[in-house]
This record gives C-alpha cells, sequence and structure tokens, in this order.
C-alpha cells in the first residue's frame, strides 16, 4: 500500500534500452510521497536496510537531498519525495505521475515506474541539477524518446504543467546535437523557438569534454535561465539559495530552536565555497 516507485537505474535500462545489461547504474532510486515516507521507512528497516542518517527520522528533522538506506549486502536505496526534488522549480505534484504509471518487466517480473513521458521530465531535471556532467544522462533522453508509442505532445505538456518545459527542451536539444536523437518536425521547431535553451544546449556540448570547474556567476546565469522568465528565474535562484542542504548541516550543527539559521548561512557557504 505504499506508492513506493522506483525510476532512473534498473526500470529506465529496461524502459529505455530494453535490456538491464546495456546502462549501468550504482544504486536503486525510489520516489513517494512524503506523508509516505514514515511508514517506507519502517519497511525498510524491517527488512534489513539501515539508514545512512537516523537522525532524518524525528518528526522536526530537516529534509535532505535524499534519504539513503544500506541493506547488509552494501545495496544502497536513495528515496526522494516532492520534497527532496528541490531543482524542481517548484515541488511537483507526484499525484498527476503516480496515476500515470506504467509497467516494465524487470528480471520476469511486472514493475511499475514512472511513465516515459513524466520520466523525460524527471530526467531533464536530474541531468540539469549537475549541469549535464555525465554523457550517460543525455544517452539516456535519446534512447527514452525513441521507445515504440513516445506520446511527444503529452511529454512537453507534463513538462509544461510541472514548469520544466525549459530544462526539458535542453535535455532534447543536447540529445540532438551531441547523439543524433530525432524528434518530429513539429516538436522540433518548437524547441527550437525557445533561444534561451538552444544557446544553453550549445553551451553545455562545448564543454562536455574541457568541462573545469564553473565558476559562481556561470552557475548564477545557468541556474537562472532553467526557468523560463526573468522573474521565475530569480525566485528559482533565491530559493535554492536559501534551501538548505546536507552540506549545510554537516558544516555547522545548530540546536533544533537555530534550524531556520541554516537558510540564511546557506547564500555565505555558496559564496565561499562556488558550488550547490
Amino acid at each position: 500500500g505504499i506508492a513506493l516507485v522506483p525510476y532512473k537505474g534498473a526500470v529506465l535500462a529496461e524502459m529505455a534500452y530494453g535490456n538491464l545489461g546495456l546502462r549501468d547504474f550504482a544504486d536503486l532510486d525510489f520516489i513517494l510521497p512524503h506523508r509516505d515516507l514514515r511508514a517506507a521507512w519502517d519497511l525498510l528497516e524491517a527488512i534489513g536496510y539501515r539508514p545512512v542518517n537516523p537522525a532524518l527520522a524525528a518528526p522536526n528533522a530537516p529534509v535532505p537531498g535524499e534519504y539513503i538506506f544500506v541493506s547488509p549486502e552494501n545495496v544502497q536505496i536513495e528515496v526522494h519525495t516532492e520534497f527532496t526534488l528541490r531543482h524542481f522549480p517548484r515541488p511537483p505534484d507526484l499525484d498527476p505521475l503516480l496515476a500515470g504509471r506504467e509497467a516494465v518487466t524487470l528480471a520476469g517480473r511486472s514493475v511499475f515506474t514512472f511513465s516515459r513521458e513524466d520520466t523525460l521530465t524527471l530526467l531533464s531535471v536530474h541531468g540539469a541539477k549537475d549541469f549535464w556532467a555525465q554523457l550517460l544522462w543525455i544517452c539516456d533522453i535519446a534512447r527514452l524518446v525513441h521507445v515504440p508509442g513516445f506520446d511527444w505532445e503529452e511529454a512537453l505538456n507534463r513538462a509544461d504543467r510541472m514548469g520544466c518545459r525549459r530544462m526539458a527542451n535542453v535535455a532534447l536539444l543536447l540529445a540532438s546535437e551531441t547523439l543524433g536523437a530525432t524528434m518530429p518536425e513539429n516538436v522540433l521547431r518548437a524547441v527550437e523557438a525557445d533561444n534561451r535553451a538552444l544557446a544553453l544546449a550549445q553551451w553545455l556540448a562545448g564543454r562536455m569534454f574541457s568541462p573545469g570547474p564553473l565558476g559562481r556567476r556561470e552557475q548564477l546565469r545557468y541556474r537562472m535561465c532553467m526557468v523560463e522568465g526573468f522573474w521565475p528565474g530569480v525566485r528559482y535562484v533565491a530559493r535554492l539559495a536559501t534551501t538548505p542542504a546536507a552540506a549545510d548541516w554537516s558544516t555547522l550543527q545548530l540546536p533544533a530552536p537555530l534550524g531556520f539559521a541554516y537558510a540564511l548561512l546557506r547564500p555565505l557557504r555558496l559564496l565561499r565555497r562556488g558550488n550547490g
């Protein structure tokens, strides 16, 4: 009864590549509504997984980048909720994604994962978060959109509804620019009409094989451009800059009553380190 849905990794290998052996992965990723986190936590512990940070189970614990569990055999599970997926322009509404799940066959069993159309948005946000640093992530996009039955119009509509159309446009243009992925003519025209996405994709493709560190200004411009519109971009960057992450808590341990101060201290840490 727990809506714990696998994505990326093994299910993506079957969905996009048609073969578990054709895509490398190191852990298992799941998404579930935050309301079900406590039940999922208890279940994972009951079957032998231990949380890497048990303190996150406390009722008022801060929300991390992901909830990590490890089995006795050292299998790692990462659990996400709508609140850990902080690189979405706004917390995603998971209920429509859960309603649209589809089945893939994994090791002889039917496993439900997110639809290929919703997976496009999930992968686009994941790649955008880490500056599309791995060619594998672009390959995932190129393979996913060529799965028979992929509904282009619905995929882009869903990206629109989640505020992620710019990220999806960049993902598709990268797949086209670097791997020759094809799109229907009407989709190509719509994607290429986003001039900022075109510029971002060309910039990302150009630095792929000689990336080097990104400066703070480059990171700031990039994050702002990941959503459409100047003020939405400003709000997106402001939220990322003030939403505490694991690095903030590990850098400085504050007592619970002062937890609000992490949002004030995070911009200072980012300025000092130039990351995030």
